[in-house]
């Protein structure tokens, strides 16, 4: 399969009390391997290279264990994929043309600090204070 051309309706908001609103982008020469980040990373190359404000959004590792990514794809929490974090779900799961909505994490628990930047505050002082899920594995469930 080629490269892909998609339009991405993205939400902008310039800070916490700021009114937001979507905002269309082309986004053109998509590999259907980039995963749903580095297609966000094209775009801001693109932004920034007009002198364009680029889109502001979490991200951490990379590999799919740390959330930082959480974003609403399409209305659906990390978009289409099932069992997968926003850096886990790869282009292929698009198709030329296909327009995307991008939000953030909708929560009054995580507010929005920019675009798709959310304030992860009360979820990181959990983590801090040593909350975690226990899950048996050994199989013996």
């Amino acid at each position: 399969m080629g490269n892909m051309k998609l339009t991405l309706k993205v939400w902008r908001q310039n800070g916490p009390n700021d009114k937001g609103k979507i905002v269309d982008y082309p986004v053109n020469d998509v590999s259907e391997d980039m995963s749903f980040l580095e297609m966000l990373d094209v775009l801001n190359d693109e932004l920034v290279r007009k002198g364009e404000e680029p889109i502001a959004f979490d991200h951490d590792c990379r590999e799919g264990i740390c959330g930082m990514c959480s974003l609403f794809i399409n209305g659906e929490a990390h978009g289409p994929g099932r069992g997968i974090t926003t850096c886990q779900l790869h282009m292929r799961k698009f198709k030329d043309g296909d327009t995307i909505h991008v939000e953030p994490w909708r929560s009054a628990a995580f507010p929005v600090i920019k675009d798709l930047a959310t304030n992860r505050g009360a979820f990181d002082r959990i983590q801090a204070a040593g909350g975690f899920v226990s899950v048996n594995t050994s199989g013996n469930l």
